[in-house]
């Protein structure tokens, strides 16, 4: 009892034609493209998110490095939008260190200079080491601006150094295909004559 099918009968057969599997296999490779296309654009953002949280925390830690020591200047030396000296005391063990701390801009980075005068009256510096603070900056930002106890801006030439009150730095550095980084922060210093 077997039926057999005649071999010119087919059908019966299951299967698809050529132009069948052509079409799921173009609709595959659209639908395996913008998958694709997906997983790329999520690793681009995630790469740029990554980037810009880098370069953020960067220019907060040279700021809150910068700060720290113009917090305590006393006296600013000199100042001008490209280089800041000041004078800081600090405490070594119960001994009392002076060190003139340098901050110089150029081509968008910052280095600071630190000669320690150990007795903090000797004339010549004990060591002055050299060391970059950040770097990448936008070179087209002025990082030093300076004010008066008043609020007023404080005008190299014809205010005095004693006058400067507030030291402000903008760290801003450029990033590909985003928007620049910006770290603003303002620093009132101990250099005033009106006792501040």
């Amino acid at each position: 009892m077997n039926s057999l099918v005649p071999r010119g009968d087919h059908e019966d057969e299951a299967g698809f034609t050529l132009v069948e599997l052509l079409v799921v296999m173009a609709l595959m490779l659209v639908v395996g493209g913008v998958v694709v296309n997906g997983i790329v654009s999520g690793l681009r953002a995630s790469e740029r998110g990554r980037a810009r949280v880098e370069a953020l925390t960067d220019l907060e830690l040279a700021a809150e490095r910068l700060a720290r020591d113009l917090r305590f200047a006393d006296p600013v030396d000199a100042a001008s939008d490209t280089q800041v000296i000041v004078n800081v005391l600090r405490d070594d063990a119960g001994t009392l260190v002076r060190h003139r701390v340098t901050f110089a801009v150029a081509g968008g980075t910052i280095t600071e200079t630190r000669a320690v005068f150990d007795p903090p009256s000797s004339a010549t510096p004990t060591t002055a080491p050299e060391r970059e603070v950040i770097s990448d900056l936008d070179p087209a930002t002025t990082v030093f601006a300076f004010g008066t106890a008043d609020g007023q801006p404080w005008v190299q030439g014809t205010d005095e150094l004693s006058d400067v009150a507030e030291i402000q730095l903008d760290l801003r550095r450029e990033l590909p295909d985003q928007q620049p980084i910006e770290v603003e922060t303002s620093v009132f210093v101990r250099n005033v004559r009106d006792g501040r």
